[in-house]
């Protein structure tokens, strides 16, 4: 009997082969090729996926092995490396068992594999259900502020249980923030001893004594996807790791597990203290991709129980009312290696069989459905268009709907007073910032404040001659300030649209990348067309817009801004008449400076929103004549892809029954 006759995987990728491009040969709608393609991927995808054994470890005390310790002997002393120096919890390594004609194990090489953003919110709901005192349907529904929010005011009442619950949803929040641009990627390479150094050692027992304080949940991330993952960064991402997968060369005479190869995946730990909503989604999500499961008990048999409840796949218990003792007995690990080889490896290629078969049926399903869909089509329906232009339209269509978004979101993007640049600061704030820096630079403070004897101006003092007198020097200075005022609203209105584009230029990254992939090489780089709808995923033209010459404000206004009365003396000048020597006191030279900034900082908002006003009208209409561009889908449409006539039209009816036959023709042949 060949392999591919006795792997029900294999049969049905055969047949999916031979069906997929007659189907898809005759859809010309954009829409039920994707949908139709995605199934066939999906059954693919099952059908390849490598056979895999999972290892379940119960705790046994502060004495006993954890999982990952059978490494060494189980393959042997070229994969001593897997087993780290310390005993370490809280993932999941997957080790992928390739066999070769040589007579030790040897480790080639470790990557590591991200969570997604969906699997990330999976993780929170477990972890607020599991620590708080709502159903875990309510915990679905609450944001990530609420969620720490609530953990926050769970952390005073807690015990130590529902504590380490609390502290690693904060660790997994800042692992989100680190770890953004690393979300759902495969195959990130790393090295083992990295994450071996990365991941925390298990502290059995109580916690210390004394209230802790709320975990910090701050985090400067996100890291670019280009980080090298070393042992610092792995440790701040460790919490949105799926998986590390390790590969490892063994002895095919020792693992006689055929050419489709074996993956080890060594799960959480399970023990009622260290039990965690994160801990948990992992384990279910590896045990619904595994085909078998070892099972390592303890004297609570909590794995029994797990895979009971779970339903998994095929248990391969370790002998003796012991494992933990039995996997101490080298020979004990000869008998479970083997029973993986034969007992594990048949039970997984058994399971991938029928999960292939399962997404089979679906495909057949979407083929239906694509199929009912054609029969409703209007029976006067005009030719479709090819499946290239429809990607146009599609991309146009999204690029046209961020325009919209940019044009109406530049006033709240640039000017909002939830935008920053510089450090956090809005452009009011940093002008501001600006004003007081500029008045508190004027010479005449160190003077004044060097004169102080006892918070107190002293007369006879070494810089008594040198203490203005009169506003008159304060004036010159906050009308020279005056005239500085518009070259410095300029240059904070654009920091502002230079980081408001930068937001928005990696919102657009993808649109972009898809751009230059599907339109630009249709036509030549030069063409029209292809560059007026360049400029709409390509911003940065923004920053070159004219701007509007900076304006001073008028000499009258300053005038009538200045806070101080130029006829009067200052009040620490002996001729101002303070009684008591009020007018010389810190507090007075104090008050004046603040009204001198409060006085300059009124005058530069004032400039900064007529020039910023200025600057978003501009913006905003060069972004609504760039959306109407993009909103003349037909005029481009034909400018790439020109007037030619298509091929003979077959109505969605005939393509209807001719995708019918096929799938009869495939039943046929099922059951001879």
């Amino acid at each position: 009997m060949s392999s591919q006759s006795a792997d029900p995987a294999r049969r049905i990728v055969a047949r999916l082969d031979r069906l997929l491009p007659a189907i898809t040969g005759l859809l010309t709608d954009g829409g039920h090729q994707r949908r139709v393609t995605e199934a066939a991927g999906r059954v693919l995808t099952t059908a390849t996926s490598r056979p895999a054994v999972a290892l379940l470890a119960e705790s046994g005390g502060d004495d006993r092995l954890v999982s990952h310790h059978v490494w060494a002997p189980l393959l042997g002393d070229g994969a001593a490396g897997l087993t780290p120096a310390r005993t370490t919890i809280g993932y999941v390594t997957t080790v992928r068992l390739n066999p070769v004609a040589a007579e030790r194990a040897a480790i080639r090489g470790a990557s590591v594999s991200f969570l997604t953003h969906a699997h990330v919110l999976e993780c929170r709901t477990r972890l607020l259900g599991q620590v708080g005192d709502s159903p875990a349907g309510d915990a679905a529904d609450v944001d990530w502020p609420a969620a720490l929010e609530l953990a926050r005011s769970w952390w005073s009442g807690a015990d130590s249980a529902r504590q380490a619950g609390i502290a690693e949803l904060a660790a997994l929040y800042r692992a989100q923030i680190f770890a953004e641009r690393f979300l759902g990627r495969d195959g990130v390479r790393i090295r083992l001893d990295a994450v071996h150094h990365a991941t925390m050692p298990v502290r059995w027992g109580g916690a210390s004594g004394g209230r802790l304080p709320f975990p910090d949940t701050g985090g400067a991330g996100p890291y670019e996807a280009d980080q090298d993952l070393g042992q610092n960064v792995l440790h701040r991402v460790l919490p949105v790791v799926r998986r590390v997968v390790v590969d490892v060369d063994v002895p095919q005479e020792r693992w006689p597990i055929g050419e489709d190869g074996l993956d080890l995946i060594d799960l959480p730990l399970l023990d009622p203290r260290l039990r965690t909503g994160r801990a948990d989604w992992l384990i279910e999500a590896e045990l619904a991709t595994a085909g078998a499961v070892v099972t390592i008990d303890g004297s609570q048999r909590e794995a029994e129980k797990l895979l009971v409840q779970l339903r998994t796949p095929t248990p391969l218990t370790l002998p003796g009312p012991d494992s933990y003792l039995v996997l101490r007995d080298g020979s004990a690990l000869a008998g479970m290696r083997a029973d993986i080889c034969e007992r594990g490896q048949a039970a997984c290629l058994t399971e991938r069989g029928r999960r292939t078969g399962a997404a089979y049926d679906e495909f057949r399903r979407t083929v239906r459905r694509v199929v009912v869909a054609l029969d409703e089509s209007p029976l006067a329906a005009a030719p479709p268009p090819a499946p290239a232009e429809m990607r146009v339209r599609d991309l146009l269509a999204r690029i046209g709907a961020e325009l919209s978004a940019m044009t109406a979101d530049v006033e709240r993007g640039i000017a909002g007073p939830a935008d920053g640049h510089d450090g956090g600061a809005t452009p009011y704030a940093a002008l501001r910032q600006w004003v007081t820096a500029q008045i508190y630079a004027w010479p005449q403070w160190p003077v004044l404040f060097s004169a102080l004897r006892n918070h107190v101006l002293a007369p006879g003092t070494r810089y008594a001659d040198e203490m203005p007198a009169t506003p008159e020097v304060f004036e010159m200075r906050f009308r020279a300030l005056a005239r500085d005022i518009p070259e410095a609203c300029a240059r904070v209105i654009d920091a502002a649209v230079d980081g408001w584009l930068r937001r928005w230029a990696v919102r657009l990254s993808l649109l972009r990348t898809e751009f230059f992939e599907m339109v630009v090489p249709l036509r030549d780089s030069t063409d029209k067309t292809v560059g007026q709808l360049r400029r709409g995923v390509q911003i940065n033209w923004i920053a070159d817009l004219p701007r509007p010459e900076p304006v001073a404000p008028a000499a009258t206004a300053v005038r009538a801004a200045f806070p101080l009365d130029p006829a009067r003396h200052l009040p620490w000048h002996p001729a101002a008449g303070r009684a008591g020597g009020n007018g010389r006191h810190l507090m007075t030279i104090m008050r004046v400076r603040r009204e001198l900034v409060v006085a300059a900082q009124r005058i530069a908002e004032e400039q900064l929103a007529t020039a910023l006003t200025a600057r978003i009208e501009a913006v905003r209409r060069e972004l609504r004549m760039q959306q109407q561009v993009h909103q003349r889908a037909d005029t481009h449409v034909r400018a790439l892809f020109g007037d030619e006539p298509g091929g003979p039209v077959i109505s969605p009816q005939a393509v209807a029954r001719r995708i019918e036959d096929l799938l009869d023709r495939a039943d046929a042949e099922d059951e001879r």
